[in-house]
């Protein structure tokens, strides 16, 4: 989980949970990063494409725009989608390395995944518990 930080204050941080990460076809450097955007009272699926071309397909825009619209009442957009270029920058430049920096980070990784994981780099619990 990828906590976003924005500029504008709000009720509850939004949250990027990664499901798939998959290098585009297009392009040298591009990946697309599938995974559910959260803020607690909304939970949709997000496309996040990186590197050479910069996107954000949400689901919802076709599936629950009213739903969509009443998160963004809450979050501005252009915001959310610059915090999730910025938090999956790492992913885009260098895949294996990130994953070995997201293990460190995170102290939720186990020795046994094949797959990579992206973390925040926030302390997990028992570290400010």
């Amino acid at each position: 989980m990828i906590v976003l930080h924005l500029e504008q204050e709000v009720a509850a941080s939004p949250y990027f949970i990664v499901h798939h990460l998959q290098r585009r076809s297009e392009g040298p450097h591009g990946w697309v990063v599938s995974g559910t955007l959260g803020d607690g009272w909304y939970e949709g699926e997000v496309a996040v494409e990186i590197g050479s071309r910069q996107a954000v397909t949400f689901a919802d825009d076709w599936f629950a725009p009213a739903v969509l619209a009443e998160f963004f009442q809450r979050v501005d957009r252009e915001q959310l989608c610059s915090a999730l270029y910025q938090a999956l920058t790492a992913v885009s430049e260098d895949p294996p390395t990130a994953r070995a920096a997201t293990r460190r980070q995170s102290p939720h990784w186990h020795g046994a995944a094949e797959h990579g994981l992206i973390a925040s780099g926030e302390p997990c619990w028992s570290a400010v518990a």
